[in-house]
């Protein structure tokens, strides 16, 4: 399909509904100290609070290792940068205008939010009236995530595990979610099948699916295989480099990808301006996989 282009009075709702989490809506600690420890995580090396070895500590992701913001905050008091801009509004835009999701998708919704960096996308699903669990391989963002929420006053509604998506091919996680939120983060993944399998599972019945990946610009359902050692601006001193990245699909690939988890009515677009691809499938039915060579046999 192709992509419609997404609503500037979309993102001016995102965005004002995001507007509350602000330094005036703070809950039990004061702006000082708030800013504080935020301030403090930032730039921060901590390869030990990850667990790597130093024998591990060449291959990983600069981003582990250093500390580094998310997405644009402003906390009205203060301002965070973040690395990947205003993507949270801009990408939840895309994805309503594209797909049969509307904000009324999010709201009073169970949400699975896969791999939730320091927060801003956790915090936008809750704006929408979603309850949330989101997980994040990075320990030290789960951990800002959690000082987030507590700090809003907002644990009814979300929590964040620091947790790896394989780690949730477990009785626990199946049909939990109305909707599984996962933007920017299957290309990072070594096996993308088997995390939209995950996925899949962790589903109600009708539950449904949106994607977000890097990707290329071919019609064949091909995928670009990168690898640790592919990296992208920045530099090695300052641990600021993208990259890092496994399979980069297309979207027909994405699309087949989605099909084999046991999604039905999958859409899938590729945006050649920012070469990423877009994904949506729903769970109508449970249905088998294909075991053959598949990494996790006893999954469900």
């Amino acid at each position: 399909m192709d992509a419609v282009a997404s609503s500037p009075q979309l993102e001016v709702e995102l965005k004002k509904r995001f507007s509350a989490y602000q330094c005036k809506n703070l809950a039990g600690i004061s702006v000082a100290e708030f800013e504080g420890v935020l301030n403090e995580k930032i730039g921060r090396i901590d390869s030990n609070v990850e667990g790597y070895g130093k024998h591990e500590l060449q291959q990983q992701r600069d981003l582990s290792i250093k500390y580094h913001w998310g997405h644009n905050h402003d906390f009205g008091d203060f301002q965070l940068p973040g690395r990947m801009g205003d993507r949270h509004f801009e990408l939840m835009a895309e994805f309503i205008e594209n797909f049969p999701v509307d904000l009324a998708t999010f709201e009073n919704s169970d949400v699975f939010d896969i791999g939730c960096w320091t927060g801003g996308t956790t915090l936008l699903l809750h704006s929408l009236g979603s309850r949330i669990l989101a997980i994040e391989e990075v320990r030290k963002y789960a951990q800002t995530v959690n000082f987030l929420v507590e700090s809003f006053g907002i644990k009814d509604k979300v929590k964040c595990e620091s947790k790896s998506l394989y780690n949730c091919n477990d009785p626990a996680f199946e049909n939990q979610f109305d909707v599984a939120y996962f933007p920017g983060v299957i290309y990072h993944l070594s096996d993308p099948v088997l995390a939209l399998r995950i996925l899949f599972n962790s589903l109600k019945t009708d539950g449904e699916i949106l994607v977000e990946s890097a990707g290329i610009g071919s019609d064949e359902p091909v995928c670009r295989f990168e690898g640790n050692y592919v990296f992208r601006n920045g530099c090695r001193e300052e641990l600021n480099r993208g990259g890092w990245n496994w399979f980069l699909p297309s979207a027909s690939a994405l699309e087949r990808m989605l099909i084999e988890a046991g999604f039905d009515a999958v859409q899938t677009f590729f945006k050649s301006d920012t070469n990423r691809v877009y994904g949506y499938g729903k769970k109508t039915r449970y249905v088998g996989i294909c075991k053959a060579g598949f990494s996790v046999p006893e999954i469900l």
